[in-house]
């Protein structure tokens, strides 16, 4: 597992080494809260970390990869990831945020797969605070208590699932992958049942079963990920939607509408308007890093 260089707690001051390793070792803080700041982007090779991982992201949008299925993060959005599942994080565009490593013992009334959740202000303020809280040793009485008001704020929250999940069936992911490498690919249905061997009906039914969306929903949602992966690059709606196989810049903003409820330039601009308490930071500078936390 790569070591990722965090940015340190405010009041830590072991090295980034020893920080990771606290994250990944039994005993210390109940949780331990980073402060990240990316300028580049971050390094998209496979990890897991023994902790829980939440990850409040209040610049740019990251993606989060498992065995399951893919998860945009955009600002305003609360990530969490299980102890020990397996995951790659890419960003796109300058990222910034609060991670938070959870010990697995408080991990069991948050979901068991990876989820997200919308803002919450109380769960940013707490994460907030939580940068200055000591690492090494158990959490006090008061610092407890906040804690355990984060955990209530989560349980009270509805969790969203993977919004791409991946199908089981290995034709069913082989043509899911393939729209993935040529997501502007005019394909239909029955077209790609030909290419993957399989009866239209069966796939129709499967891709039900398999992610809980029909083929013609999975492959809208397929697009627009990768819409807002190019959009917070910094590439022109145009450009996008022509790329994305639109007929026309219009079809691809009602799409996109439709699905998020703006238009692709309202919501990256609405993306960026988080809460004050989201936005500051602590008194200490973040330093870039080049890894994932999420």
């Amino acid at each position: 597992m790569p070591t990722p260089p965090y940015p340190l707690p405010v009041d830590c001051d072991c090295s980034k080494t020893e920080l990771h390793q606290r994250i990944n070792r039994q005993g210390g803080a109940e949780l331990i809260a980073v402060n990240v700041r990316n300028q580049v982007a971050m390094d998209p090779a496979t990890h897991c970390h023994a902790r829980g991982t939440l990850f409040l992201l209040t610049e740019g949008l990251v993606v989060v990869e498992t065995a399951q299925g893919r998860q945009l993060a955009p600002p305003q959005t609360i990530s969490w990831m299980p102890p020990g599942v397996e995951h790659a994080v890419q960003s796109f565009g300058p990222t910034a945020g609060f991670g938070a490593f959870l010990v697995p013992q408080l991990c069991g009334d948050l979901p068991a797969e990876p989820a997200s959740y919308a803002l919450n202000p109380l769960v940013a303020i707490i994460l907030q605070k939580a940068l200055s809280w000591p690492v090494d040793d158990s959490l006090d009485l008061s610092r407890m208590r906040l804690l355990l008001v984060l955990l209530d704020e989560l349980r009270q929250s509805p969790a969203r699932p993977l919004q791409l999940p991946w199908p089981s069936d290995a034709r069913l992911l082989a043509i899911t992958r393939a729209l993935m490498a040529n997501i502007a690919s005019p394909r239909t249905l029955e077209q790609w049942a030909r290419w993957a061997d399989i009866a239209p009906r069966s796939l129709s039914r499967k891709f039900v079963q398999e992610t809980g969306m029909s083929f013609a929903q999975w492959r809208q949602w397929a697009r627009l990920t990768q819409a807002l992966e190019w959009l917070a690059t910094g590439r022109a709606v145009k450009d996008v939607a022509l790329s994305l196989g639109y007929d026309s810049v219009s079809a691809f903003i009602k799409a996109f509408r439709l699905a998020l409820g703006s238009t692709p330039a309202a919501y990256f601009q609405s993306q960026q308007r988080g809460p004050a308490a989201s936005r500051r930071g602590p008194a200490a500078e973040p330093v870039e890093e080049r890894a994932m936390l999420a």
